[in-house]
């Protein structure tokens, strides 16, 4: 999964939520959290090719995102729901 399809799927998300005004103005704040490296918490740019974002292979439901330079270095890696490390 690329971070760019994570990103499209968030902002749907974002959509169908309820709201009482339309965010038109650049000064609102946005639900939208900046990805992050779960390894050395370094935040990734939507549009990088060096980034890998995958669902956990144990639980299914927590995303983990890791950088080049994490998956280079082998880092190991929690999931944030479930706790499980992966090398």
């Amino acid at each position: 999964m690329r971070l760019a399809q994570l990103f499209k799927q968030v902002i749907k998300k974002e959509e169908e939520l309820p709201e009482i005004r339309s965010r038109k103005s650049v000064s609102e704040p946005r639900l939208i959290d900046t990805p992050r490296c779960t390894s050395c918490n370094k935040v990734m740019h939507p549009r990088s090719t060096s980034t890998i974002a995958f669902i956990c292979p144990n639980c299914g439901q927590g995303i983990i995102i890791r950088c080049k330079k994490c998956r280079v270095m082998g880092k190991v890696t929690k999931c944030p729901v479930c706790g499980y490390e992966y090398p």
